[in-house]
C-alpha cells in the first residue's frame, strides 16, 4: 500500500513531487529575500499576517528567532493588527494566493495606520495594494497550494530578515537545506518501509487520532503536524504544547480509557532544557500507560535544521497516511465549499 505506484495512484496532482522539493524551496526563497533588504529602522516589533498555509512559515520563523530577535516578531491570525501597533512598525503580509480577506484587512489596516509593509505572495490583489502604495512585493511562484510554497515564504522570510536578528540566517539556512538533501533519499517513496521512518510511523499511526506535542522552537512544528494531517490525510488530528498540556491534558491521557485511540506524538530535540528534558521523560512514562507514544527526534547539526528535518518527517506522514487511507492528498473540498459560501454571502451582502 505505500509502494512507489500506490503513492502515486492516490496521489495524481503530485504532492509527493511539492513535499520533495522542500530544499529547493527553502534556496529559491533565500534567493529572492536576499535581493530585498528590508532593515527593523524604528519598528517596536515586527507583524507577520497571514492564514492557514501562508501563515505556518512566519510561526516556524518566529520561533526559530525567539530567542535571537532584535525587537519581537509576532505573527497575526486576524482582520486586524493588535492595537498596539504603531506607525514605525513593520508588517510582512503572507498570502499566497494574495487574495486572503483577513490578510488583506489587516495590511489595508496597517497601511493606513501608516506601518512599513512588505508583501509575500503569488500575486491578487494584495500585490496591488502594496503596490500601488510604493512599497515592496516579494514573489512567490504560482500553481502551488499554499501549504505546498511553504519552502519559499520561509526561505524569502529569511532572505529579507537578515538585519532582524543576531547571527547569519542565511548561511543556517543553507546547512538546513543540506541535511533536508540528505534526509529526502530515505523519506520518499521509493524507500521501503523498513528504512523509511515516515511510512513507518504512518503504518503505527493509522487507526488513531494523533496528538502532536512540541516544546519551545517545536511548538510551530507541531502545529504544521496538524495541519498537513487534517488537510494531506483528511483526518482529526491535532497540536498541543509542553510543558503546560502536563497541567490539563495528561489527566486525560492517564485516567481516560478512550486514549488508547489516540496517539501522542512529541517532537523532541536534543538541546531541551535539563527541566524540560526531565519532566518529558516523566511524562512519557506516564501517558505510556494507557496509550502508546511516539518520539521523534532530528539529529541535525542546527536548531533551524532539525526543525525543519521535523517538519519534512511530518510532511511525508501526512502523505503516505492519505496513501493508506486512499485519499487525494492535494485536493481539499470542504474548505473549497467554505469559500465558496463566504464569497456567495459577500456578493448577497
Amino acid at each position: 500500500m505505500l509502494d512507489v505506484r500506490a503513492v502515486a495512484a492516490v496521489d495524481p496532482g503530485g504532492m509527493r513531487e511539492i513535499i520533495a522539493s522542500l530544499p529547493e524551496q527553502l534556496s529559491a526563497g533565500m534567493e529572492v529575500g536576499g535581493s530585498t533588504r528590508v532593515p527593523i529602522d524604528e519598528a517596536q516589533r515586527i507583524f507577520i499576517v497571514g492564514m492557514g498555509g501562508s501563515a505556518i512559515g512566519g510561526d516556524v520563523f518566529a520561533s526559530w528567532l525567539a530567542d535571537r530577535a532584535k525587537v519581537p516578531i509576532e505573527v497575526i491570525r486576524d482582520y486586524r493588527i493588535p492595537a498596539y501597533g504603531r506607525p514605525e512598525d513593520l508588517l510582512v503580509a503572507v498570502s499566497y494566493s494574495g487574495n486572503t480577506e483577513e490578510t488583506l484587512a489587516a495590511t489595508a489596516q496597517a497601511i493606513k495606520l501608516g506601518c512599513r509593509v512588505v508583501a509575500i505572495t503569488s500575486g491578487g490583489t494584495l500585490r496591488d495594494l502594496v503596490r500601488a502604495n510604493d512599497m515592496p512585493v516579494l514573489p512567490v511562484p504560482t500553481g502551488l497550494p499554499p501549504r505546498g510554497a511553504f519552502g519559499h515564504l520561509f526561505g524569502i522570510l529569511a532572505g529579507i530578515g537578515g538585519d532582524w536578528a543576531v547571527g547569519n540566517l542565511t548561511d543556517e539556512l543553507g546547512q538546513a537545506t543540506n541535511h533536508l538533501r540528505s534526509l529526502r533519499k530515505a523519506l520518499r517513496p521509493e524507500s521501503g518501509v523498513r528504512s523509511n521512518r515516515a511510512k513507518s510511523l504512518a503504518l503505527r499511526i493509522r487507526s488513531t487520532v494523533p496528538v502532536i506535542y512540541g516544546a519551545g522552537p517545536f511548538v510551530a512544528i507541531a502545529r504544521r503536524w496538524q495541519t498537513q494531517l487534517n488537510e494531506n490525510a483528511k483526518v482529526l488530528a491535532f497540536s498541543s504544547t509542553f510543558p503546560e498540556a502536563d497541567h490539563n491534558e495528561l489527566v486525560g491521557w492517564v485516567e481516560d480509557a478512550r486514549a488508547r485511540t489516540h496517539r501522542a506524538i512529541l517532537l523532541r530535540d536534543r538541546d531541551e532544557p535539563p527541566e524540560l528534558r526531565r519532566q518529558l521523560d516523566i511524562t512519557v512514562s506516564l501517558m505510556s500507560r494507557k496509550a502508546k507514544v511516539e518520539q521523534v527526534h532530528d539529529e541535525g547539526p542546527t536548531l533551524v535544521s532539525r526543525m525543519l528535518g521535523t517538519l519534512y518527517l511530518g510532511d511525508y506522514v501526512s502523505l503516505y497516511l492519505a496513501a493508506l487511507r486512499r485519499v487525494d492528498p492535494l485536493v481539499l473540498k470542504p474548505i473549497q465549499a467554505l469559500k465558496a459560501k463566504l464569497a456567495e454571502s459577500h456578493r448577497k451582502g
